[in-house]
């Protein structure tokens, strides 16, 4: 018969197993039972030979071997047959694995950003991550926090302190609606503000333009096909982590990605700043990238800022 003959599917078995638990008469009932066990082994076997490796190895070059241990990353195969892998510590405080495995990588321990309101609450091990909570006066009230959110101070009193996982709860006051107004007119103030300074800004690019282009005889400037891969670097020196996260996360760039940059830079927040305005710069593409970028930033209330970029690069431009 061969090999051949023990190599039945998964369903087959089934069938068989299926057909023998009708009923049978009495005299043929005990052959079943010897029968129906001896069809279990062969599906077990089936199952391991299917698998390559019984449940709870992994089959490498040659052997199947048994897991790496928690707190530590799978260098090598085994030499023999069930033999333990290589495996090698993960880095303290830097990586980690929670559990048996057959990975050549540790996990890297996550980063409890102070900018979003977190702070360290337990520190990452070889064997469990980072364990972040709000800091004091912030709050979050979902399951898995990545930001915390400031607690409200209540003007006329409070009702419920803010706790880690709830906003305070203030007293409603009488002049509720002379505090909206005091808070509407700085708002609008700054908003025009910056529109006047904005038009302003407009006029005199225009006029710069209109001189040089008069004098040297040379074609209008494109704002829409200016390169700002070389200016990448200055446009990081003029903003903080802080605006340069808000922008890209406003403009295309999702959160994995700025976690990723975030933990492969975790000491150096300047070379942070620099790839997450390549990443986004790469996914706009050059066309109108430089009119998007103080668009933007107008868009998030970055009016000083968005000025000061518009005159370094124009003034780079039109030298």
């Amino acid at each position: 018969m061969g090999p051949n003959y023990l190599a039945l599917s998964s369903s087959a078995v089934v069938q068989i197993l299926t057909s023998i638990a009708r009923p049978w008469p009495k005299g043929v009932d005990a052959q079943a039972t010897a029968v129906s066990s001896k069809l279990l082994r062969v599906g077990k076997n089936i199952t391991i030979r299917e698998t390559g490796c019984p449940e709870g190895l992994h089959r490498g070059n040659t052997f199947c071997c048994q897991p790496c241990p928690p707190g530590t990353r799978k260098e090598g195969d085994c030499k023999s047959e069930r033999g333990e892998s290589i495996c090698v510590l993960c880095q303290e405080g830097v990586e980690y694995t929670e559990e048996k495995h057959f990975s050549d990588k540790c996990r890297r321990c996550i980063l409890c950003d102070g900018e979003h309101g977190l702070e360290v609450e337990k520190n990452c091990t070889r064997t469990q991550n980072t364990k972040c909570r709000c800091k004091p006066n912030f709050f979050c009230n979902v399951s898995e926090c990545g930001h915390c959110t400031p607690c409200t101070t209540c003007e006329h009193g409070i009702l419920e302190s803010c706790t880690p996982t709830s906003n305070t709860k203030c007293k409603e006051g009488s002049s509720s609606k002379f505090l909206w107004f005091c808070v509407l007119i700085p708002i609008l103030v700054a908003a025009l503000i910056c529109w006047w300074m904005l038009r302003r800004r407009r006029k005199k690019s225009n006029e710069v333009l209109r001189s040089t282009g008069s004098t040297t005889e040379m074609m209008p400037i494109n704002f829409a096909d200016i390169d700002l891969s070389k200016y990448i670097t200055s446009v990081s020196e003029q903003m903080t982590i802080t605006q340069v996260r808000e922008f890209v996360r406003k403009n295309g760039i999702n959160e994995a990605k700025i976690d990723e940059i975030k933990n492969d830079n975790l000491q150096d927040t300047a070379e942070q700043k620099v790839q997450l305005l390549r990443n986004w710069y790469q996914l706009h593409g050059r066309k109108d990238a430089y009119c998007n970028l103080i668009r933007g930033l107008r868009k998030a209330n970055f009016c000083a800022l968005a000025e000061r970029i518009e005159e370094m690069i124009q003034r780079d431009i039109t030298s």
